[in-house]
C-alpha cells in the first residue's frame, strides 16, 4: 500500500455512514407523516359518523319512510365533533376542506386537511407536508 491510497477507506466509510443516516432520517420522516395521516383519518371517520346521525326522516304518506342528510347539517356536525374532541391540538393547520352529502342523499362525506412537520428533516420542508383524508358514512333505515 503506498501513501496515495492511505485514508481512502476512511472516506468511503464516512460516505456510507452519511448515506445510511440520510436513509434512516427519510424513513423516519415518512413514517411520521404516515402516522399523522392515519390519525387524521381516524378523526375524519369519527366526524363523518357523527354527521351521518343528523338525518331527517321523511314519512310523508309514502309506504316506506326515507332518510335525507342536509349538507349544512353535515358540516355543522363535523365542526362540532372536531371542537368536542379538541382536534386542533393534535394537528397543525387542521381544516375542513369539504363536508357534504353524496347524490344518494344518505351518504355523508368529510374531507379534512392538515400539515405535518416531519422530524429530523423538517428543515428541508419548513412549511410542512400537506395531508388530506376523505371519509364516508351512510345512514340506513332498517327494520
Amino acid at each position: 500500500m503506498n501513501g496515495k491510497e492511505a485514508g481512502q477507506s476512511m472516506v468511503l466509510i464516512i460516505g456510507m455512514i452519511a448515506i445510511a443516516l440520510l436513509a434512516i432520517s427519510v424513513v423516519f420522516a415518512a413514517t411520521a407523516v404516515n402516522i399523522q395521516a392515519r390519525k387524521l383519518l381516524s378523526v375524519a371517520d369519527g366526524a363523518v359518523a357523527a354527521a351521518a346521525y343528523n338525518f331527517e326522516l321523511d314519512a310523508s304518506g309514502k309506504d316506506v319512510p326515507t332518510l335525507h342528510l342536509q349538507p349544512t347539517e353535515v358540516r355543522h356536525a363535523t365542526e362540532k365533533y372536531l371542537a368536542d374532541i379538541n382536534a386542533d391540538s393534535g394537528f397543525a393547520n387542521l381544516q375542513i376542506i369539504g363536508a357534504g352529502v353524496e347524490s344518494d342523499s344518505v351518504t355523508a362525506h368529510v374531507r379534512l386537511g392538515a400539515v405535518v412537520h416531519p422530524p429530523i428533516i423538517g428543515w428541508v420542508v419548513p412549511s410542512g407536508i400537506s395531508i388530506h383524508v376523505d371519509a364516508y358514512a351512510r345512514t340506513l333505515l332498517s327494520r
